[in-house]
């Protein structure tokens, strides 16, 4: 990713919708797994810790990242224990951790092999360990963004499923996700193709606001079913 990105991040992740409303989406399925006292995590490309401040509230958190830059953002949450890797070479024992995380980060073009990434995701994982997953969903929405956040791939929910499958998960839960944002922003990203920009940027207050009402139901729709599409996909597996 860009170090300007990092920056721009961090500066807006705590309240911004699109990241506020992630958060929202993986509590859904964070709030399915059993209670587990003394949960030990990892959060694999864990960038500039945005997502600790959802995950503080389920477990001990271990981060890391290939960028020193973002290591160095997420440090100053004070929320976990950080280092620098990347996959698919993570430096911990077999069956380390309880639960994974890996949010936007399979699609990045320095995962040269996304197939070796989860497999090496279930080595550090406990038997019946779980892993979440999100991702950026379907390939004809690919633009700009993709080129300045170093996206090479998206995927379909299918995809994602026979991956996961290939490396010893049983899938517990797999949707698209960003449904109500999908009428807006297919075209809106079509339209950009060339911008050589990403879609990060400040979002006035009562924007963030309206979206948290539109996360809102979206988190009450996963609850209950699969969502049909969506920009994004979200997973939970557990290791078999």
């Amino acid at each position: 990713m860009h170090p300007d990105e990092y920056a721009k991040m961090f500066r807006v992740e705590d309240t911004h919708w699109w990241f506020a409303g992630k958060r929202r989406l993986v509590r859904v399925l964070l709030d399915s797994l059993p209670a587990q006292p003394n949960r030990k995590m990892l959060d694999v490309g864990c960038g500039t810790g945005g997502m600790f401040l959802l995950l503080k509230d389920y477990g001990c958190i271990v981060g890391v990242d290939e960028s020193a830059l973002a290591l160095g953002f997420a440090a100053q949450r004070r929320l976990a224990t950080l280092s620098r890797a990347t996959l698919p070479h993570l430096p911990f024992h077999d069956e380390a951790f309880d639960l994974v995380t890996v949010f936007d980060v399979l699609y990045h073009r320095d995962v040269a092999d996304d197939q070796v990434a989860l497999q090496e995701i279930a080595r550090v994982l406990k038997p019946h360990g779980h892993v979440i997953v999100t991702d950026s969903a379907l390939g004809f929405l690919r633009s700009a963004h993709d080129d300045v956040v170093h996206g090479a791939r998206r995927y379909s929910t299918h995809e994602m499923r026979d991956k996961l499958h290939a490396a010893g998960f049983a899938i517990q839960k797999l949707s698209y996700a960003n449904l109500f944002i999908f009428p807006f922003a297919a075209p809106w990203r079509l339209l950009r193709r060339g911008a050589a920009r990403s879609d990060v940027s400040e979002s006035p207050a009562w924007v963030n606001a309206l979206m948290s009402n539109v996360y809102r139901t979206e988190s009450l729709l996963l609850k209950r079913t699969n969502l049909p599409i969506g920009t994004s996909i979200i997973a939970l597996a557990e290791k078999i």
